[in-house]
């Protein structure tokens, strides 16, 4: 089953997959775009899915066992909206602790075009890795991931052009990243980024945006707000559950969707919270399920959905 929930309204609707989704396995993660739904799925299986529309669009894969430790991404080139295209490369080549990973590598960046209905490959030097708990973002045509240099501590904004088909570092985090807090991107205003973070230490939410992202230009954060109160949702509490993912509603504040652990300890509950300066309010619960059941490591998406027709191809190829 699928759950479209508005919090700020309070709707709720449900409808099942489509029928073809029943055969290929669970769905291993998915990039939201414009409405349009990334999916990938656990058997190496990519559909361009579009719900409100029950739209569905296989991709043929030049590798179908390339999923691995890949990332993905969807976006369209900033000439033509309507080209949409696809990405995913090999995520880096990671030592027992990811964050000891040191040195550049060469991996295959594959790219599919939908109008062309083609993918194409090539090989490019990166120094740099995705953290890989984090989930990217589609954003105005191009990609955002919360990345780290290899060969030093610091931690960024890595971005990938749809137009130019770079990888194009954009701007450092705000704030001092540790493995065991949680860092989060979203969309804010249509057009900016917004980062959530919470200390494991304090329970400390801190909520930053940024003005226009545009061409990679460099880019500044501001902070929207901070919050530090005993009743604040712990929005990772142990590393088995799902990661947060979040939205800032109109009144500045985040509506964000978590696991936490029930009384019992066996059970989790997953929760929706509207958290602003001087308030906070669970508001949904949408479901329960044992503890360790959790897959894959995120306990929703953040979705607008469209009427954003799933992109045909102009050839005849097989798919």
């Amino acid at each position: 089953m699928v759950k479209i929930i508005n919090p700020v309204v309070g709707a709720c609707s449900s409808f099942s997959l489509p029928n073809k989704f029943q055969v290929k396995g669970e769905i291993y993660t998915m990039v939201p775009c414009d409405g349009l739904l990334l999916c990938i799925f656990e058997t190496g299986s990519m559909a361009v899915w579009n719900p409100c529309l029950n739209q569905v669009r296989w991709i043929f894969l030049l590798n179908p066992s390339f999923r691995g430790c890949s990332c993905y991404g969807i976006g369209y080139d900033g000439l033509s909206r309507e080209s949409y295209k696809i990405l995913r490369f090999v995520n880096g080549v990671f030592t027992k602790n990811e964050y000891a990973n040191t040195g550049s590598y060469k991996p295959e960046v594959d790219i599919y075009e939908l109008k062309s209905n083609s993918w194409k490959t090539f090989k490019v030097s990166l120094d740099w890795h995705v953290v890989l708990r984090c989930k990217g973002l589609s954003l105005k045509g191009n990609m955002y991931w919360i990345a780290k240099w290899n060969r030093k501590p610091d931690i960024f904004i890595q971005s990938f052009n749809f137009s130019t088909e770079t990888f194009e570092p954009l701007c450092s985090l705000p704030v001092r990243y540790d493995v065991h807090n949680v860092v989060a991107l979203s969309a804010f205003k249509g057009d900016n980024l917004s980062l959530l973070h919470q200390s494991k230490e304090t329970s400390k939410i801190d909520v930053w945006v940024t003005n226009k992202v545009k061409n990679g230009v460099s880019i500044l954060w501001t902070k929207l707000f901070s919050v530090t109160r005993p009743d604040l949702p712990v929005l990772l509490a142990f590393e088995n559950l799902s990661y947060p993912v979040h939205f800032i509603d109109k009144n500045n504040r985040i509506v964000v969707c978590c696991e936490e652990v029930l009384a019992d300890k066996r059970n989790v509950a997953v929760n929706i919270y509207v958290i602003g300066e001087d308030e906070i309010k669970r508001q949904d619960e949408i479901e329960q399920h044992q503890l360790g059941f959790s897959w894959p490591f995120i306990s929703g998406y953040t979705y607008l959905p469209s009427l954003v027709p799933v992109p045909s191809s102009e050839d005849n190829t097989p798919e």
